[in-house]
């Protein structure tokens, strides 16, 4: 197994169940790939994802190994989940309090609470039939097309989600706040499938979630899973390539010059990298795929508390159309994106000294245009820069006074540390042209017993997803190969 982010672990966890005897080799010092963390002055950061979701597939990967989630994390429901803040100084809390949010809705457009219940009822259904679609291997074209699945794919799904949207709720707050979890994906809001829809369905139907000490607690819950059941981590093991031998692989070579024989490979790796580096062949489709937007993470511990932040926060701009269009058409950095502020330590005082928050802001950005890449050793100081200013406009009065400790996150960090060949964020992106049998398949299509887990494979990124990946591709590697 080569990563050891949340889909390797789960994958490693699941064949040492199964009986294989599994060698994790990871090249950072601990578990979790994106969703590691950084600690500073006695404040702690979850580095990557800051909200769980769909718990439910959390408790049936546990249960598959004969386990239970609660005795490995302590998940708390938040609530409410998350407030917006509009432009015009208004503000939107969303909660899966059904009477509570109709009231919020209300307050925002009166006479809106009837057509956010039809809008619930939609997205339910998709979301059931979606998750139906995508919860099993899809390597064959009649898995996808089937006319089982027509009524998935012809069913509304396809249709451009703001459309959708706005056949139930008129004002454009509601329309920003019932289409701006497709961002969670790297899509622009403006560009995604009616699917998608199944997002906001998700967090309000079933909630969002925090363990207790931070997502990276799950990194740890499945590391310690998967060592219990067997499986050896290897931590600060940087694969250097994946060793072939006709059509098949014989294991990997590591860059002190060692070599690691395996029957099989998984690569957690993002799968782009996985191809250009570790194998030398670029994906064949590499120039046609299309990548989804970035992020620049900023890490800020300081010394005071700030009531008007919830756990979750988003801060939606004037002319968010026009940012969207920079980030996804463009591939530029607007000077005013969307941003978002999770202060943990509203949930979990563990994270923060006393009297302290733990504020890490998300701002969206581009991935990499190969023929304008940007810069960004000068572009990030500069977003930076005029985000602590936007903050203290936004009202984190004297934010820059009380840092005591602060770290960036740019679009190069993830090709540095994760391989992302665009500096993207949320792997490969989530149009039609991208998801079930026409994403990458999770096995090579002539090495055999070369297979793939993670975002940029079926069916794509976000942690239920990355679970779905690991379930799907260890039910692959047991009906394909030998233990």
């Amino acid at each position: 197994m080569i990563g050891a982010g949340l889909g390797g672990l789960a994958t490693a966890a699941r064949l040492a169940h199964a009986g294989y005897q599994v060698t994790v080799l990871e090249r950072h010092g601990g578990p979790g790939g994106r969703a590691g963390v950084w600690e500073s002055e006695g404040f702690r950061f979850d580095t990557g994802p800051s909200l769980v979701l769909m718990v439910e597939y959390w408790q049936q990967l546990f249960r598959d190994l004969g386990r239970r989630l609660e005795d490995y994390v302590t998940l708390v429901q938040l609530d409410p989940n998350y407030r917006i803040h509009y432009p015009d100084g208004s503000t939107l809390e969303i909660t899966s309090r059904i009477n509570t949010l109709l009231d919020n809705v209300e307050r925002i457009e009166p006479g809106a609470a009837p057509g956010l219940l039809r809008f619930l009822a939609k997205s339910g259904e998709l979301y059931r039939k979606g998750l139906g679609f995508i919860d099993r291997n899809m390597h064959t074209a009649g898995s996808m097309f089937s006319p089982e699945h027509a009524s998935v794919l012809f069913g509304g799904a396809l249709g451009g989600l703001r459309p959708m949207v706005g056949k139930y709720v008129r004002d454009e707050r509601l329309r920003d706040a019932l289409t701006f979890q497709s961002l969670y994906l790297g899509l622009s809001p403006y560009e995604s499938l009616a699917i998608y829809s199944l997002l906001p369905y998700t967090e309000i139907a079933g909630g969002l979630y925090y363990p207790m000490g931070g997502i990276h607690q799950l990194s740890v819950a499945l590391a310690r899973l998967a060592g219990e059941l067997g499986a050896r981590i290897r931590y600060g093991a940087r694969v250097a390539r994946i060793e072939q031998a006709g059509r098949k692989v014989t294991g990997v070579a590591l860059e002190d010059g060692s070599t690691i024989p395996g029957d099989v490979v998984v690569s957690n790796a993002d799968l782009p990298y996985t191809y250009a580096t570790l194998l030398a062949e670029p994906h064949p489709r590499i120039d046609s795929m299309e990548f989804s937007c970035s992020v620049v993470l900023m890490y800020l511990g300081v010394s005071r508390r700030y009531s008007r932040l919830l756990h979750h926060n988003l801060v939606v701009p004037p002319r968010m159309r026009e940012a969207c269009d920079d980030i996804f058409r463009h591939h530029r950095m607007p000077a005013d994106p969307p941003y978002y502020i999770c202060a943990s330590s509203r949930t979990d005082p563990s994270v923060a000294p006393a009297g302290s928050e733990n504020l890490f802001v998300l701002v969206l950005a581009p991935s990499q245009d190969p023929a304008r890449p940007i810069d960004w050793s000068v572009e990030g100081p500069r977003v930076e820069a005029r985000m602590l200013e936007r903050l203290e406009r936004f009202g984190l009065d004297g934010l820059r006074r009380h840092i005591v400790t602060r770290r960036i996150f740019t679009p190069d960090d993830f090709t540095r540390d994760f391989g992302n060949l665009r500096g993207e964020a949320f792997g490969l992106a989530h149009g039609f042209r991208q998801i079930g049998y026409l994403r990458p398949h999770n096995r090579h299509p002539r090495l055999s017993n070369l297979y793939f887990v993670g975002q940029s494979t079926h069916p794509g990124c976000g942690l239920p997803m990355v679970l779905i990946s690991a379930r799907c591709v260890s039910e692959r590697v047991l009906e394909e190969q030998r233990a």
